[in-house]
């Protein structure tokens, strides 16, 4: 075989692996397109700072992990009282939670260590976002047929973006780099968010509504603003979002006459990474999906649920090991163990191996008299000597479990009761749908400003839900048989993400409204979910399948418009980002009410289809202009940009942030 021949062979490889890849990944290079234009819209937004204060115990709790165990020793991002919010402390030592975060992260600081040994990390992270500007552009000219020309000008637009980058960059410390790889896994699972939307509209309603689903994703406030910042709730999105597109495509394969195991099992395995990461929220996720699933199913033979339950509590393992290597119950999380509030405990001058070995409790390994004491050889050496412990340690982690289940199990049942109490028209209100001034909310710890926005206020495309009531009863009207309605997979995912958005709000909304939520970041697992319903709706199918590229073209313009009149206006008065912020959510109320209205009329004719697609853009462009805005200005005012020509945005738009 040539030389010329055998290299074609391996290029062709390649091509198919890649295709394999982004197929698995993406759906197809519509979703690797959505992917891409996410990632570089979060890069450019992304400021390397402590945004909020829970992050300094999830940084610490990485830096302890990369160091090789689970307990801090240090505190790097923190004053030297390390009592911040999520630090725990057991047996003497401090622990983070959300250890699944930590993990997950932690790939992404070993790769920022390696690339530091050859280029500096700004520059690094510069060119890294030239090629995501550069393939954004060479997959958005295949998608148009313009693969040569679009090839030319990314070419061209990322060299000059990385040469801006690089005229002003400066350096980043190495103390920051645990905080880059907790920020960097954030935009990642982020960009993931509108993917998994697209790739579940493809299946279920075609390509032209699941792009446009997918493009709202990509802006939606609520994980866009969130996304380079290193909280929990982009990740749990992203999971309830997986476990939701794998119990719909399994109940599509179970109407076609098979089992769904595969996509049954994704659903549960992203339940158990849930776990990992924020335990009440995967019990809230597997109280749906249990029910729903085992209700739908074709047939619940043991093999089927024996291969579904192996593979759940397969992608248990890490969740109880974590639990048992902190406190030896392995249903115990970090975030149940008592709260750290300062005190004596120098974690900065705690050595590790004095020790010995880590434990289940945290003590040392050896025996109490330090291993000197008399040993019997044949209790040591024999197989009962070497069964007996090893037996009573399963029985007392089996009895620990199940009593932790127990416990975990009240706990739960005790929050959803509280929640119950906890309803009222006033506090969903506030929740929801107005923000400004609430009654009871602490505003001194935000400087005295109104920045908190509602669910709608912050993602106006919500605004269509008000239509539900309307298409359910229509649906209802026009179905022969409720059961034959109930076999269908889409309506089985509807009940599926209904009872998920309703029982999660019931975890939280006791707890609501609070300051710091910026766009009530506990309910933000909830809200692609709720765009999913969003664009269930048959009025914005319609639309978008009709008046597809007026809808494109209308998000672009008004996005550009947006952005200029809202540069000119505030730039002119001079106020305060409380001020500018609920600006932002009394225009975006007015839209969505739009939106609202048109919907609504749309469900009883199928007019005006024009109209309800500038509505729907209107909707989408304003999530756009916020996002932006708030990441590079009114968020942005003296924080350190990953990138440096955010630095150079930032200081050269008009806007004052007093």
């Amino acid at each position: 075989m040539s030389t010329a021949h055998r290299v074609r062979e391996e290029l062709t490889d390649f091509e198919v692996d890649r295709t394999l890849l982004v197929r698995l990944l993406f759906g197809d290079r519509t979703g690797l397109t959505i992917y891409l234009g996410a990632l570089v819209l979060f890069a450019l937004l992304w400021r390397v700072d402590i945004f909020i204060v829970d992050t300094f115990a999830i940084g610490n709790g990485l830096v302890a992990v990369s160091e090789g165990h689970l307990h801090i020793t240090q505190a790097v991002y923190e004053p030297t009282d390390p009592s911040t919010p999520g630090m725990n402390i057991f047996d003497g030592r401090l622990y983070a939670r959300n250890y699944g975060q930590i993990v997950f992260a932690l790939p992404f600081l070993l790769g920022l260590e390696a690339v530091v040994l050859v280029a500096g990390p700004r520059i690094a992270i510069a060119a890294l976002w030239s090629f995501l500007v550069l393939g954004f552009c060479i997959q958005f000219g295949r998608l148009l047929e313009r693969g040569r020309l679009a090839t030319l000008v990314g070419c061209g637009l990322a060299f000059v973006l990385f040469q801006a980058n690089l005229a002003t960059a400066t350096a980043l410390p190495p103390r920051l780099f645990p905080l880059v790889a907790l920020q960097v896994s954030t935009m990642v699972a982020a960009g993931f968010v509108p993917v998994v939307l697209y790739r579940l509209f493809a299946h279920a309603h075609g390509r032209r509504v699941a792009t446009a689903a997918g493009i709202t994703g990509v802006v939606l406030v609520p994980i866009g603003f969130w996304a380079s910042i290193p909280k929990r709730h982009v990740l749990t999105a992203l999971l309830a979002l997986i476990a939701l597109y794998g119990f719909y495509r399994s109940r599509v394969a179970i109407a076609n006459g098979d089992e769904g195991v595969a996509f049954r099992s994704l659903a549960y395995a992203a339940v158990s990474a849930t776990a990992w990461i924020h335990a009440p929220e995967a019990l809230a996720l597997l109280a749906v999906l249990l029910p729903a699933d085992l209700l739908t199913a074709r047939s619940r033979d043991p093999r089927t649920l024996g291969i579904i339950g192996g593979v759940f509590v397969l992608s248990l393992v890490p969740f109880f090991v974590t639990n048992t290597l902190i406190s030896g119950n392995p249903v115990k999380p970090p975030r149940l163990l008592s709260a750290y509030t300062g005190g004596d405990v120098l974690v900065e001058n705690a050595d590790p191996g004095a020790t010995g070995s880590e434990t289940a409790g945290g003590e040392s390994a050896a025996g109490s008299d330090g291993g000197t004491g008399p040993v019997d050889s044949d209790s040591s050496t024999g197989p009962t000597g070497v069964l007996t412990p090893l037996v009573s340690a399963v029985i007392a982690t089996a009895s620990a479990g199940i009593d932790g289940t127990r416990d975990a199990l009240d706990v739960f049942g005790g929050v959803l009761n509280t929640g119950f109490d906890a309803l009222s028209a006033d506090r969903l209100s506030h929740v929801f749908l107005r923000s400004g001034r609430i009654p009871g909310v602490n505003y001194s710890q935000t400087g005295g400003q109104t920045v908190e926005l509602t669910i709608a206020e912050s993602a106006p495309v919500l605004g269509a839900l008000v239509a539900v009531p309307v298409v359910a009863a229509k649906r209802i009207e026009r179905t022969h048989s409720v059961r034959q309605q109930l076999r269908d997979p889409l309506t089985q995912t509807d009940l599926f993400a209904f009872c998920y958005v309703c029982l999660f709000t019931l975890m939280y909304i006791s707890r609501l409204p609070l300051h710091s939520t910026i766009t009530v970041r506990y309910l933000a697992p909830i809200v692609p979910i709720l765009l999913y319903g969003v664009f269930r709706l048959e009025p914005i199918r319609r639309v978008t399948n009709r008046e597809w590229r007026p809808f494109a073209l209308a998000v672009c313009g008004f996005t550009a418009i947006g952005v200029t009149i809202a540069i000119a206006v505030f730039g002119a008065v001079n106020w305060s980002v409380g001020t500018i912020v609920q600006t932002h959510a009394i225009v975006n109320l007015c839209i969505a009410g739009v939106l609202a209205v048109w919907i609504v009329v749309a469900t009883r004719t199928d007019r005006w289809d024009r109209i309800g697609a500038l509505a729907l853009a209107l909707a989408v462009a304003a999530m756009a202009v916020f996002l932006l805005l708030s990441g590079l200005e009114y968020f942005g005012s003296g924080r350190q940009f990953a990138l440096p020509i955010a630095d150079l945005l930032e200081q050269y738009l008009p806007i004052r942030n007093p």
